[in-house]
């Protein structure tokens, strides 16, 4: 029998339940990967994990401040990568961390805080999945050839972006 480690009440009332995947294939389809950006810094490993049979230990400020650091610079590092300024984006579906992330990573891009679709009043923070729940109640909006802006921060201190078109 395997023990179960309890729930952190100071992290477990933020985080809903929730799955997701993405098919990718090489086929043409309606959007096409242009590019992306991934990166990681483990010195901020203990702010942000999950060990083996433990609750979720998180650092939150520490959280926080990097994510809403890391993730515009992710975004723009994509961006002038391709050549594109952050007002040519359709729409930016981020990680669904809470609302207060996503207006600090507007602010920071000087993008209208509408272009950033949001879902976490609905459903809290579903990590890992969040993005892609997100994608998938925006997706219906999608119009060929528009550019979308995927961005996500997360565990073990890792982030990226990732450039549709």
């Amino acid at each position: 029998m395997v023990a179960r480690a309890r729930a952190d009440p100071g992290t477990a009332i933020l985080f809903g339940d929730g799955a997701g995947a993405c098919l990718i294939t090489p086929e043409d389809g309606p959007a096409q990967i242009i590019d992306h950006v991934l990166h990681s810094d483990g010195s901020f490993a203990d702010d942000l994990r999950l060990d083996y049979d433990a609750p979720l230990a998180m650092n939150g400020r520490s959280v926080i401040m990097q994510a809403s650091r890391k993730i515009p610079a992710a975004i723009n590092e994509v961006l002038a990568k391709n050549a594109q300024p952050a007002s040519s984006v359709e729409v930016f579906l981020m990680h669904q961390a809470n609302q207060n992330l996503i207006d600090r990573v507007a602010r920071a891009l000087e993008v209208e805080p509408s272009k950033f679709f949001s879902n976490i009043r609905r459903y809290g923070n579903t990590s890992s999945a969040s993005m892609l729940i997100a994608a998938a109640e925006w997706w219906p909006n999608y119009r060929p050839g528009q550019i979308i802006c995927f961005a996500a921060f997360g565990a073990g201190f890792h982030w990226g972006s990732l450039l549709v078109a």
